[in-house]
């Protein structure tokens, strides 16, 4: 499965052409494409430059020797490569395992193309098989958020860092993660545009009609889904 999941990567990379601007995610799938976009970069001389959706893929991109851009300076991608932790059909996503999903869909937002990369184990008929909604809650809204869950159905649990930090798990933002488990969502579009009226939640991992491509890695090898 690990090559076909570079296979996936290496695909997704290889849509980069000179001169594009570009959202780079984060996850296992998606360092297969940074390490791609580094070596186009060395053997075809390939200019491009990245915004980074977090600080762990920062890092790996200074490693690379990959040109980055402050994504507040930007005001359009020419595409966004990223992961996901669940797709259905229609290519909505569930995102936000890695704590990223804010700026996640503020970068997926600026591109023209938003571009998964994953694995088939992230397929599902209906998302929140699998996983809860990762939120981004200010701390003043803890308590607010916690509510309007309930309300809407769902459970609301902070996450918490785990042995390397007491405490909550925070956002590259100052920001609280937290994760809301709503069951099967059967509209996600509800449910998301639910979430986005919650005053303090800064964002949610419901990505709605956001990715038009995705290359999975399968058993059988990769699958290529453009919508």
């Amino acid at each position: 499965m690990a090559n076909l999941k570079q296979q996936a990567g290496i695909a997704a990379a290889n849509l980069v052409q000179n001169g594009m601007k570009i959202g780079l995610g984060t996850g296992s799938t998606v360092f297969f494409a940074l390490e791609r976009l580094a070596e186009r970069r060395k053997t075809e001389n390939l200019k491009f430059s990245g915004v980074s959706t977090s600080f762990s893929t920062t890092l790996l991109c200074r490693k690379m020797g990959i040109e980055l851009i402050d994504c507040g300076s930007v005001s359009h991608l020419d595409l966004a490569i990223d992961g996901a932790d669940e797709i259905d059909p229609k290519l909505n996503l569930i995102k936000g395992r890695g704590a990223a999903h804010l700026l996640e869909k503020i970068v997926a937002s600026l591109a023209d193309k938003f571009i998964i990369v994953a694995d088939s184990a992230k397929k599902v008929q209906h998302l929140g098989e699998k996983f809860p909604v990762p939120l981004e809650i200010l701390p003043a809204a803890l308590g607010l958020a916690q509510t309007r869950v309930k309300k809407l159905g769902g459970t609301l649990e902070v996450r918490m860092a785990g042995t390397c930090k007491d405490g909550p798990t925070i956002s590259d933002s100052g920001n609280i993660i937290a994760d809301a488990n709503f069951g099967l969502i059967k509209e996600p579009a509800t449910l998301g545009k639910e979430l986005d009226s919650i005053p303090g939640l800064a964002g949610h991992g419901l990505f709605i009609d956001l990715a038009k491509e995705a290359f999975i890695a399968g058993e059988a090898g990769v699958e290529h889904i453009s919508l």
